[in-house]
């Protein structure tokens, strides 16, 4: 045990070069997470072990060679000195370290999450730094839907990286050829050109350049509360100004909004724009809190771009790889639609958590593009395709959208049934995985969420009065049981 507490304590890089040594402050805090209220003789004693030693100091071999034949000797059960090395080894960092050092250096373009700090994770379980468990409800904007950690994943990243870490976008590589012979199953038909690329925002750029070069329109028809992402051209096409102003972008003459939901608003803005590109997410997310277009609208909307000679990009982003399944096999929600988009924007789970993202066509809107269009030093690169590879297969073995499927029903039940119970809005909604249930304000989301973190949940996902769920595609029965028992007590907590 003394050895595992030293190899916690001082870092062995050729095992984990991606740590540091502990600090007398995080030893501190895991010794508070497991000892509690017996805390106070053991940090004394370990006080005067290091004397003047600063706090956030990495310690010395020796230091830690006294604190640990220290504890040993305390006669601390064999329980308790291997959840102190536990904690340690998930973080050598305190928690008030972590918190201040992206205060003090991380720019501000978007608010600091800082009530916990995850630092490992188990399926659909996340630890932080105080040694507390969570069920996650965000799966991360919808991009760890395999689980917060994974071990062939982790295998086959660890691989890869041992024999070849990267290569440019245009040059032939083994990765990506596993990957292209083993995805097409998973596309809508006609859909098998990629383009990769590394983040959401950028996929989207990249299909609205395809798009034009296509096209030979500049002109775009995007969805009020409609969210595509922070990138110059996603941005310019996401429906809130506040996000489009600071940077002069809410005025672009080639970027024109619609009603969502409402075809002959497409309709006008063409007739009146001669635009022949259309772009729109067929659940709306972040800005429009989970909110699913009617099929009425996408066979109207598909219906209008195939008599005016346009083009639709789908942006898959989050909605993809299962996440909105109606039935067995929509991989995508354009398969839950019965339609196949132009063009169609893929990432999130993509890679079951690792960063790959990808614009997806036809062959003949591919070849609008030439030599010198576009480029990517990291675009689908070694390591990602590996990760998207593994994680793929995943899906389809682990049947993600038969379980989507079951698991939504049994959200849908059982949140109108505390609707029902509570006397909450009658309104929840849900395609597959992707959930909204309201709460009936922001302030009473907001207490909900806060209490649901006391009942070991975390969520924080909300637009205006609706709560956001989005949990993993793996998530179990017994895991969606937990979350809404653990919701019914907030419920209570905060009426």
């Amino acid at each position: 045990m003394k050895q595992k507490l030293m190899n916690a304590l001082i870092n062995e890089r050729s095992k984990h070069p991606e740590r540091l040594n502990a600090t007398p402050e995080r030893i501190f805090e895991v010794l508070e997470n497991v000892l509690k209220e017996n805390v106070n003789v053991y940090s004394k004693n370990i006080r005067n072990i290091l004397g003047t030693f600063p706090s956030r100091g990495e310690v010395t071999e020796d230091l830690a060679e006294k604190i640990c034949s220290y504890l040993v000797s305390a006669k601390l059960s064999p329980e308790v000195l291997q959840a102190i090395s536990d904690q340690l080894m998930a973080s050598e960092i305190s928690t008030n370290e972590a918190i201040e050092l992206h205060e003090a250096y991380k720019i501000p373009v978007s608010t600091l999450e800082k009530d916990l700090v995850p630092v490992s994770g188990k399926g659909c379980w996340l630890m932080d730094t105080k040694g507390k468990t969570y069920l996650d409800m965000d799966s991360n904007y919808s991009a760890t839907n395999l689980g917060m950690a994974n071990e062939e994943i982790a295998k086959g990243l660890y691989n890869q990286a041992s024999q070849l870490i990267s290569m440019k976008e245009d040059r032939v590589q083994i990765a990506r050829t596993r990957f292209l012979k083993s995805i097409m199953p998973m596309m809508p038909k006609g859909l098998n050109y990629f383009y990769f690329q590394n983040s959401g925002g950028e996929a989207v750029d990249k299909a609205l350049k395809i798009a034009k070069a296509y096209t030979g329109s500049r002109h775009v028809i995007a969805f009020k509360n409609g969210f595509h992402g922070r990138t110059h051209g996603a941005v310019s096409i996401t429906w809130n100004e506040k996000y489009r102003k600071p940077f002069g972008l809410d005025h672009e003459d080639w970027v024109h909004f619609a009603e969502f939901n409402n075809v002959e608003s497409v309709r006008t803005l063409m007739e009146k724009k001669n635009a022949k590109i259309i772009i729109l997410e067929m659940v709306q997310g972040e800005e429009a809190g989970n909110l699913a277009a009617t099929q009425s609208f996408i066979d109207e909307l598909f219906e209008l771009a195939g008599e005016k000679g346009a083009i639709v990009i789908a942006d898959e982003v989050q909605t993809g790889f299962g996440r909105t399944a109606v039935k067995q096999n929509d991989w995508f929600a354009c398969m839950g639609y019965n339609v196949i988009p132009d063009i169609m924007t893929i990432g999130k789970s993509f890679g079951g958590g690792y960063p790959v993202t990808a614009v997806v066509t036809r062959k003949e809107i591919s070849q609008a593009m030439k030599g010198g269009y576009d480029g990517s030093t990291f675009g689908g690169n070694p390591m990602a395709m590996t990760a998207a590879l593994i994680a793929t297969r995943q899906m389809r073995e682990l049947n993600v959208t038969g379980n989507v499927v079951e698991r939504s029903r049994q959200f849908e039940k059982g949140l109108k049934q505390l609707a029902e119970k509570y006397g909450l809005p009658d309104e929840i909604r849900i395609r597959g995985l992707m959930i909204a249930f309201s709460l009936g304000s922001s302030e009473r989301v907001h207490a909900v969420q806060e209490a649901l973190k006391n009942h070991g949940v975390m969520s924080s996902l909300s637009t205006d009065q609706f709560l956001r769920i989005l949990p993993p595609t793996i998530i179990s029965e017994k895991e969606v049981a937990y979350f809404l028992e653990a919701l019914e007590k907030s419920i209570n907590d905060t009426m």
